[in-house]
């Protein structure tokens, strides 16, 4: 009789629950139903019926959080707002409810202003809740809270912080764009500027839905002389140098460093048509009178015409090419052999590939390692 009485005790107990359960969330859903209704007040009411009938619940943390928000940001009454949002604070300090309870109470004070007391809620929830799926959030605004209240330096640090920890946010990119615009704007730091504009062209160009920013980051860069990807303030660029307009516009950084070879080139008396790169990383230049070929291996089972050698790929001054293939090759592809002379009888110079190509960062002094960004975003 005993283990009866305890299990219809047992029985009543849970089916209480889940009474009681079933009672909260559907005044849950009546009371925001209220609220969709602009019936604010029958909502306050209904929520407090949950925070009266379960009291210290989460589901009573749930209908407070519901009243401090209509209180403050519906009917304009922060005073009931704040004590209710307090309540919680000091009723589950521990508890998700009161890190959200934090974050709105932060969010209030950054919107009157009152930037120390935002900062003092939202380092608290960053304190004390790390985990919570709410603490980006409060990372960037509490480096907003800095920037309101002209602790700049502190600002800088805060949207960095959130950049490094958060680099798949979709709010990363924007944090370090405020980090930028302040460190030039307020700081007047030039150094840090730059090197925070290259990280957007460095760790967004391949980005298209950064593309616009990317673009900015790239336009300040150039307005600074500066290179977007690491590579130092832009030569000066010879006065006969063609394609003036836009020259440093360069959409990425094999792009910037052939204009650069070419330039310094120039400088040095040979007149570039072009340039490329080559699959070895060396820059190849166009210059009258110079090409680049690749010739097959006559003697391999794979040769067209086993014993002759024939090229398989021509590069470089096209103008030179077709010169040296009408003189020294038959059908447009072998070589003759019945010819005494050599190219440089006639002005031209051959280079079998992969020779005569240009290591940029050597002829260009630049540190490949230092200078490439590598380790910007570290």
């Amino acid at each position: 009789m005993k283990f009866i009485n305890v299990c219809i005790i047992t029985f009543f107990l849970s089916f209480s629950l889940i009474i009681t359960g079933c009672l909260s969330g559907g005044a849950m859903k009546s009371a925001g139903e209220l609220v969709e209704a602009k019936d604010y007040n029958g909502a306050i009411e209904a929520y407090q019926t949950i925070v009266d009938s379960k009291p210290y619940s989460a589901d009573a943390r749930a209908a407070q959080l519901a009243i401090g928000r209509i209180y403050i940001n519906i009917l304009n009454n922060p005073d009931e707002g704040i004590k209710v949002y307090e309540t919680i604070i000091a009723d589950a300090g521990g508890s998700e409810e009161a890190a959200n309870a934090h974050y709105r109470l932060g969010m209030y004070s950054y919107n009157q202003k009152d930037y120390k007391e935002a900062q003092t809620r939202f380092e608290s929830i960053i304190k004390d809740y790390p985990e919570l799926v709410l603490v980006p959030d409060t990372q960037l605004m509490l480096a907003k809270s800095y920037e309101g209240g002209q602790e700049y330096v502190r600002a800088v640090e805060a949207f960095d912080n959130f950049a490094k920890r958060y680099p798949d946010n979709k709010r990363a990119l924007q944090a370090l764009t405020n980090k930028a615009r302040i460190q030039r704007e307020f700081l007047n730091d030039e150094d840090g500027t730059i090197q925070t504009y290259q990280s957007i062209v460095r760790g967004y160009g391949e980005d298209e839905s950064a593309k616009a920013i990317v673009e900015k980051a790239r336009t300040e860069l150039i307005d600074l002389g500066q290179s977007p990807y690491g590579f130092g303030p832009y030569p000066e660029v010879p006065v006969d140098y063609p394609y003036q307009e836009r020259l440093w516009d360069n959409a990425s950084l094999e792009h910037e460093l052939l204009v650069r070879v070419r330039v310094k080139l120039w400088e040095q008396g040979t007149k570039t048509k072009g340039a490329m790169f080559g699959s070895n990383g060396l820059v190849y230049p166009t210059i009258p009178g110079v090409f680049y070929v690749e010739w097959n291996d006559p003697d391999t089972e794979r040769a067209i015409s086993p014993g002759q050698r024939y090229a398989r790929r021509l590069s470089g001054h096209s103008e030179t090419i077709e010169k040296w293939k009408s003189i020294f090759l038959t059908e447009n592809r072998y070589v003759r052999t019945d010819l005494q002379q050599k190219p440089e009888d006639f002005g031209i110079t051959v280079y079998e590939y992969p020779d005569g190509g240009i290591d940029p960062y050597e002829f260009l002094g630049i540190d490949k390692k230092d200078k490439a960004l590598d380790t910007l975003l570290e």
